[in-house]
Parts: structure tokens; C-alpha cells; sequence
């Protein structure tokens, strides 16, 4: 469906995407995490067509143009100048729209003569999105809007974002940090760190493969541990990657966690090696 093959982005002397390397099969949902600077919103940027990539190339499946890629970005800028209904005539102009889907806007009771730029932050992102359901798109992109928008509108996009998913059997790749209202959709995660892809898991196999140990001892040993965090009297050792052979190795709870306290473990270990490569 997606492939890309040593894609590198360079912004000035910076190289901010390095040799990407990843392959996504249509109708999977896959979230990009990583520290802030890591490359996630480059990368979906590149995925797009906005950036050209320096060196490598993207591929996709036959009969995915770009007129079938929707790409709804955290700076929710689009057509801001013009009326919602100008903005629809615009977009179905140009994406060759035959018969544009206004289901979701009917939820939010809007005046078709009212100003892109005036509406609410949640009421663009369902805008856009509306725009892009039209197009019956094979691709989504996403960059960081869940978290901007308030629980009843997210709840709505989310409802037709899965219809979307399973009606044209859509790829979606998601910037996110917090899954407390999409815990169970994505099929794999991707972590981030300078550029480069430091984690391509499912999410099933993520999930036994991470765990968390609270004690007040200090671990060592041969325990791979992530990211070691001190709360109070006791400590949380995060564990990647665990193997059931260390249940028996080492007599400790080991704790599954949620994709969000996963993420976190991943990027706090990120901030230690930071550290601790400036010698602090």
C-alpha cells in the first residue's frame, strides 16, 4: 500500500529524516509516536507530497493518486478564508468530488455561509474530514489533532473515521501521543527518535513485550531495563523487551501496560540517553 525506501528530508544542514525505511499494508491503522523534534509530522508531511525528500523514494499501491490521500494537519489552516460552502465547492472541484458526504457537519448545525476561520478547532478538524470522506480516500493522515478537540466531537470523528476504515478499506497513519479513546484500533505503533524509526511493532506483540515493575529495590542484573522512574518510596522499572522466561529468572510483578504509558516509557528512555550523553 505505502512504501518508502531510504527516505531522508534535510532542512538546511539538518538532516531531520534519515533513511526511512517502512512498509504499510492497506487498511491498517498505524500511530507515529516519539519525543517533540523526533520527525513525526516531517515524515507524514513527506507522505503527502508537501516535502520532497532529499534522497529515497515512496511508492504506493496502484490506483492511490493523491486525490485519494486525505491529510488533516495540527495547523488546521485550510481554505480558512473561505465560506464552508465555498470550501466544499473548491475541494470537489479539485478532487473531482461527485457527491460530497455532509453527514458528519449535519451534527454540528452550521451556517454553509460562515467562515472556515471561524469555527471552533473541533468543528475544522470534522470540516476537513468531512471534505476528506468525500474523496473516498485510501490513504489518511493524521497529525496530532485528537487531543485538541473536545470528547463529543472526538467521539464523532472517531466513529466515522472506523466507518471510513471499513467501508474503502482505508490505510490511516495517526501522529498521536494519549490512546485513552483509541486504546484498541491501532494495528502498530512506530516510535521515533532523531529521524529514524527506533520501534516497528504490532501492537499486540508491543504489548507483551513491555512491562513495568514497581519496587523499592534497586534491579540489575541482566533485566533490559527502558526507563527507570522514581516515585515517592518506591521505583518503576519498564522493561523492554521482556520474555516469559523472566518471570521465573527473577521474582518480581511484572505489569502490563496501556499504549500510552508504553509511549511513555519510549520516550522518557530517549530524554535519559539525552542526558546522559551531555555528561549531566
Amino acid at each position: 500500500m505505502i512504501k518508502a525506501k531510504g527516505v531522508s528530508v534535510r532542512f538546511g544542514r539538518k538532516w531531520v529524516l534519515e533513511d526511512i525505511d517502512i512498509q504499510l499494508e492497506r487498511g491498517e491503522f498505524v500511530v507515529i509516536a516519539g519525543n517533540n523534534g523526533a520527525g513525526k509530522s516531517t515524515l507524514l508531511r513527506t507522505l503527502m507530497g508537501i516535502i520532497t525528500p532529499g534522497k529515497g523514494e515512496i511508492t504506493f499501491e496502484s490506483g492511490i493518486t493523491k486525490k485519494k490521500i486525505g491529510f488533516i494537519s495540527d495547523k488546521y489552516s485550510l481554505y480558512e478564508n473561505f465560506t464552508i460552502k465555498q470550501g466544499i465547492d473548491f475541494h470537489s472541484r479539485v478532487y473531482g468530488v461527485k457527491e460530497f458526504d455532509d453527514r458528519l457537519l449535519r451534527h454540528l448545525d452550521l451556517d454553509e455561509n460562515q467562515k472556515i476561520k471561524t469555527l471552533s478547532v473541533g468543528e475544522r478538524v470534522l470540516f476537513l474530514f468531512s471534505l476528506i470522506m468525500s474523496q473516498k480516500p485510501g490513504i489518511i493522515l493524521i497529525d496530532e489533532i485528537l487531543h485538541a478537540i473536545d470528547p463529543f466531537l472526538r467521539d464523532l470523528f472517531l466513529e466515522y473515521l472506523l466507518e471510513v476504515i471499513e467501508r474503502y478499506n482505508s490505510t490511516v497513519i495517526s501522529v498521536n501521543h494519549v490512546f485513552s479513546e483509541i486504546e484498541t484500533i491501532p494495528n502498530r505503533l512506530l516510535i521515533m527518535e532523531n529521524g529514524r524509526f527506533i520501534l516497528n511493532e504490532t501492537t499486540e506483540a508491543l504489548k507483551e513485550k513491555v512491562k513495568k515493575i514497581e519496587t523499592r529495590e534497586e534491579i540489575g542484573g541482566e533485566i533490559p531495563i527502558l526507563y527507570k522512574k522514581e516515585v515517592l518510596d518506591y521505583k518503576e522499572y519498564y522493561v523492554y523487551p521482556f520474555d516469559e522466561g523472566m518471570r521465573k529468572s527473577y521474582d518480581y510483578r511484572y505489569i502490563d501496560l496501556n499504549l500510552t504509558e508504553i509511549i511513555k516509557s519510549f520516550i522518557g528512555g530517549y530524554y535519559v540517553k539525552k542526558r546522559i550523553s551531555r555528561g549531566s
